[in-house]
């Protein structure tokens, strides 16, 4: 059922966000502390003036998402020992993150060349980034890596990077609201991004998939594969108009991405544009975690 209503409830706004994942986790005898950190909105002339500090027009489901809520926190504690004393636990942090607005830093030292594009490499694809790149830190994974989002240049719609200490970038996704729904796919299994590097997981992490979600992980698979995973089939999913996104930049044969000919005055135009409602978009049904089951 989808929906536009002037004020929901805060209840309600998040339950949509999150899709039921934490009935799922209090499921699990591994998993203890949930906790949801709610945050206000944005105000629309403080997204205008991060606009206007950075020269970069924040994509669509960015903006509404800041309207709604300042960055997002969701965690949980995962323990083997569940028997043991709360205090004797060996705990590993589920965690779902987005940077607030003002974290939302522009980064830099990567590698620049003459021409940004998006290419296709093997399985995934290869960025190359010029001076009028910009990149942004979206959260912090670990001390060796952070998702970040990256725009080829002032107008280009961004799209979703590993970026790890060697100033590598593995591709995550098209947009923002599809890394949102990834985040809520994988659980927030700690360090859960890694599975489209060439490492991969961990074997810690790769366990607790296997305890809380094993439906995600098939052993036999490349995990360098999972960034095309489809979740077409799923029947409790957000819509991505949930963040009101732009049409998908994906198409079916893996082109080479340059930077959109948007010309300025529609950027503009765009950039003036107030987001009055959130838009909240939610269909009942099982949710893909418990279909699983």
């Amino acid at each position: 059922m989808g929906f536009i209503v002037d004020k929901v409830s805060e209840d309600s706004f998040y339950e949509n966000l999150l899709l039921g994942l934490p009935k799922l986790l209090e499921k699990s005898p591994f998993v203890s502390n949930l906790n949801l950190t709610r945050l206000n909105g944005v105000r629309q002339s403080d997204i205008r003036q991060w606009e206007n500090n950075n020269s970069t027009i924040l994509s669509e489901d960015l903006r509404c998402f800041y309207s709604s809520t300042n960055g997002f926190l969701y965690t949980y504690d995962f323990s083997y020992d569940y028997n043991a004393d709360e205090g004797a636990r060996i705990k590993h942090q589920g965690r779902i993150e987005i940077n607030p607005l003002s974290d939302l830093v522009r980064i830099y030292g990567y590698e620049t060349k003459n021409t940004a594009m998006i290419e296709p490499f093997g399985n995934t694809y290869k960025l190359s980034l010029s001076r009028d790149s910009k990149v942004f830190d979206l959260h912090i994974i670990d001390e060796h890596a952070k998702v970040v989002i990256v725009y080829l240049n002032n107008y280009s719609n961004p799209t979703v990077w590993l970026y790890s200490s060697s100033m590598a970038f593995s591709y995550l996704a098209e947009d923002f609201t599809t890394y949102f729904r990834m985040c809520i796919a994988h659980l927030g299994i700690p360090c859960w991004q890694y599975i489209v590097t060439r490492e991969g997981l961990s074997d810690w992490a790769r366990e607790i998939f296997l305890l809380l979600a094993p439906g995600v992980l098939y052993e036999d698979r490349n995990l360098i594969e999972v960034n095309t995973y489809n979740l077409g089939n799923v029947t409790n999913t957000i819509d991505p108009s949930i963040f009101l996104t732009q049409p998908s930049l994906a198409a079916k044969e893996k082109p080479v991405i340059q930077p959109a000919a948007q010309q300025p005055k529609e950027a503009k135009d765009k950039k003036g544009k107030a987001v009055g409602r959130r838009h909240i978009s939610f269909r009942t049904g099982k949710s893909f975690m418990e279909s699983k089951k």
